[in-house]
């Protein structure tokens, strides 16, 4: 799914709100109401690698498969545990436009409604969106690579297994946000940090096929 800054505005200004939002993605992820003391305080670059503390067992309404976070907008690929789980989550999720309202002392609506969700069909579609997924930060270093190419691959690649706004680096054996995201599945269909390393770098690599792969994904993200 993809939710998107209203009007191109950045939902994301500074690190705290990052850590914010993935803090929102772990505590909001229960059937329950949110009644947490500790979320207030705890959205400190410590949670990368640190489980949030939890008063009570959550009761989950998705797994988060993959994410990458954007200054404007947001991919999340998620697996839904109950029913209506996905809807419910998302709602829950509010609960950061009301923090990131009040911080940076703003009005009105953070993200566009309705959100766009995409249901995976088949192996071939969740190959092409988690890899698309892992592969959006590229525009923060080289941000017209979708209409040339990649200029220069090895530094994309760097950027990519330490981008800590995205669950690629946890994919490759980083040990950030790892409380967060449920790897077990995409592990199986990828085989493992090899394997999403091969498909992510392919793509960096082959300019030819990354314009054909990028036209393929726009029919499910775009």
């Amino acid at each position: 799914m993809i939710v998107r800054g209203i009007g191109g505005q950045k939902t994301f200004l500074e690190e705290r709100d990052y850590l914010r939002y993935l803090l929102s993605l772990y505590k909001f992820n229960d059937k329950d109401p949110v009644l947490d003391r500790f979320y207030r305080r705890e959205a400190t670059p410590a949670i990368m690698t640190k489980a949030p503390k939890l008063e009570k067992p959550r009761d989950v309404l998705v797994e988060i498969l993959s994410l990458s976070l954007m200054p404007n907008h947001i991919h999340l690929l998620l697996r839904q545990l109950q029913d209506n789980g996905i809807p419910l989550f998302i709602q829950k999720l509010g609960g950061y436009s009301t923090y990131f309202n009040k911080y940076h002392k703003r009005f009105g609506s953070l993200f566009q409604r309705p959100f766009k969700a995409i249901h995976i069909e088949d192996d071939d579609q969740l190959f092409i969106v988690t890899t698309y997924i892992h592969m959006n930060a590229i525009d923060l270093v080289e941000y017209d690579y979708k209409e040339k190419g990649i200029s220069n691959p090895e530094k994309v690649i760097e950027f990519l297994k330490s981008h800590p706004w995205s669950s690629y680096p946890h994919y490759l054996g980083a040990e950030n946000i790892s409380w967060l995201i449920d790897k077990d599945f995409l592990n199986k269909v990828f085989g493992g940090p090899d394997g999403f390393k091969e498909f992510v770098e392919a793509r960096v690599y082959n300019k030819a096929k990354l314009k054909d792969f990028l036209k393929e994904s726009r029919v499910f993200l775009e």
